[in-house]
């Protein structure tokens, strides 16, 4: 079965059984729902409900450098620093999740920084698990140190993805940028550690792996470290590498050093172009850390900003943005002719669908 762009097993589903019970008994949460997916199979630029998944970016600060990451590209935009900072302030946070909380099935808490670096995280988390909330957080787990472990468990943190693009020293310093391998190995153990000391099935951990041709060789490897470490998951990915900047990466001449060997691990443009629609305008949104919303996480470039949900440190209310000329006017376009945007033209996320996924036996 498919959720959000990953493939589970029935066994990997059940872990998951208590979140969405909940979620399934909760009325405002299931309308929603269902006002939303009958404005999408109508392709009604005005929503009927809110989104039912959002992303919200905790800070866009990151103490990593990675050769894939799309801030390494000349459309990367954000909006610099906020107030002396690139924290979401827990204040703001807090103000979205009281207004449109109520309907959110998942809340996905990352985006270009790394969330461990926002030292509210773990109220934002608990914040949001008060109104029955499934919470996904990706990180590079570098900074899970002291207590930290215990507080992601404790938390009520649902799903944790853990980004990790070598199993060997040398070749996660070379993709991420940082000599941490045997760090983050070390924090996985201890969470799983702190897991199992609290009688705790949650979060639910997945190791994510994108594939290069500097780590190619390396499969086997972290599949055997991921079975070694008891995570829940293991999941593939292609490198998207087209967007990437190799005079800012300053490691490598040309984009074909970076994809891997093997195509069955590179993208195809035929795939991507089966999906000539999109579903997330409708079903979903990004909200940046400086409160500026996008209508999806491909827009590296804030293009197609919607507006500012923080004008003058006053909240201006996310359904106000939502509805907007702006975001009918966009929902418009991507029902008409997907194509003919410049953000989705090389877009792999389209419809949701899992064409960055690999899946090996």
């Amino acid at each position: 079965m498919k959720i959000l762009r990953r493939n589970y097993s029935f066994p990997e589903l059940y872990i998951f059984r208590k979140a969405a019970l909940k979620i399934l008994l909760n009325y405002r949460k299931v309308m929603n729902f269902i006002l939303v997916e009958l404005s999408l199979f109508f392709r009604v630029k005005r929503n009927l409900g809110l989104p039912f998944n959002i992303l919200i970016e905790p800070t866009g600060d990151c103490n990593y450098q990675c050769i894939k990451c799309e801030q390494f590209t000349d459309l990367y935009a954000d909006d610099g620093l906020v107030s002396g900072s690139k924290d979401m302030p827990f204040k703001n946070y807090r103000k979205i999740i009281d207004d449109i909380g109520d309907t959110l099935i998942t809340l996905r808490l990352w985006n270009y920084g790394e969330p461990l670096m926002n030292n509210d995280i773990f109220l934002m988390i608990e914040y949001a698990k008060k109104k029955d909330i499934f919470v996904v957080l990706s990180s590079n787990l570098s900074l899970l140190g002291g207590d930290k472990s215990r507080k992601v468990v404790t938390s009520g943190l649902d799903y944790l993805i853990v980004s990790c693009d070598g199993a060997s020293e040398r070749t996660y310093k070379l993709c991420h940028g940082k000599d941490y391998f045997k760090r983050v190995i070390n924090n996985i153990k201890a969470l799983i550690g702190e897991k199992k000391n609290l009688h705790s099935e949650l979060p639910f951990i997945e190791l994510q792996f994108i594939v290069m041709k500097e780590n190619e060789n390396e499969i086997n490897d972290i599949s055997r470290i991921a079975k070694d470490l008891g995570v829940n998951k293991m999941t593939y990915l292609k490198l998207q590498a087209d967007r990437l900047n190799i005079d800012k990466l300053g490691r490598f001449s040309s984009i074909n050093e970076l994809l891997p060997i093997n195509k069955r691990f590179c993208y195809s443009s035929r795939e991507r172009k089966r999906f000539n629609s999109c579903r997330i305008p409708w079903e979903e949104t990004l909200i940046r850390y400086s409160g500026k919303v996008i209508p999806c996480c491909f827009d590296i470039g804030q293009l197609y900003a919607m507006g500012n949900l923080f004008q003058d440190g006053q909240y201006t209310g996310f359904k106000n943005i939502w509805n907007s000329q702006n975001y009918r006017g966009f929902r418009s376009q991507v029902a008409l002719n997907l194509e003919a945007l410049s953000t989705c033209q090389y877009c792999e996320k389209r419809d949701n669908n899992s064409n960055d996924q690999i899946h090996l036996a």
